[in-house]
């Protein structure tokens, strides 16, 4: 007796393939995903224009990186092929780790008091360190505000946008699974079945009358 074998059909409508809270399509998403970050580290070199050298440097070391996974993401993501998804959910688990380290170094050195929050603020935040002693606190408690909070929402979003590509390499891996069961169903059935033999058409007996 052959065996059967029970899988539920692709459905590329399944909410599962949805990602804002369902309202769209994993799809769209991932490609609203790929020009978000390409165009988010075009602002980024436009941003360390205005800042020290040190930024401006780091920041070109950077992008340089940045240009061939968020690259292979967005041709990734077009053309659907997960292989070239791969570079870009690495590096950004890589990315929030790192994330969290820097904030909880950064809390460290606040509590200290390091001088690593007025490197930064110089640095980053563009603050001046030569002014009074009390609109240089001002402006570092303004610097420390947004820096913790820019590390904070910036994690989130690097951890949502990491979901939905995820979830987009799962729609293409379970659409390519859905076609290789159902052409190897229809392969098997077309030609692999086996025919039942046929047995020979019995014929009566005649008797020979000899006189």
């Amino acid at each position: 007796m052959a065996a059967t074998v029970n899988r539920v059909p692709f459905d590329q409508n399944d909410r599962k393939y949805k990602c804002l809270c369902g309202q769209l399509h994993i799809k769209k998403g991932a490609r609203i995903v790929a020009i978000l970050v390409n165009v988010l580290t075009a602002i980024n070199i436009i941003f360390s224009f205005t800042r020290s050298s040190t930024v401006f440097v780091y920041t070109c070391m950077s992008t340089a990186f940045s240009i061939v996974i968020f690259g292979s993401l967005l041709y990734g993501v077009w053309k659907e092929k997960r292989l070239y998804l791969y570079p870009y959910l690495f590096f950004q688990i890589i990315s929030i780790a790192i994330s969290i380290i820097i904030l909880f170094a950064f809390l460290i050195s606040i509590a200290v008091g390091a001088s690593m929050v007025v490197d930064l603020a110089r640095n980053v935040g563009n603050v001046d360190t030569t002014t009074g002693q009390e609109k240089l606190d001002a402006d570092l408690a303004v610097f420390t505000v947004l820096f913790i909070l820019f590390l904070c929402i910036g994690g989130l979003i690097q951890a949502y946008f990491v979901d939905v590509i995820y979830t987009f390499h799962n729609f293409l891996k379970d659409r390519e699974n859905s076609f290789s069961f159902n052409f190897e169903s229809y392969s098997n059935s077309a030609f692999g079945s086996e025919a039942t033999p046929t047995p020979p058409p019995t014929y009566p007996e005649t008797q020979v009358v000899v006189s």
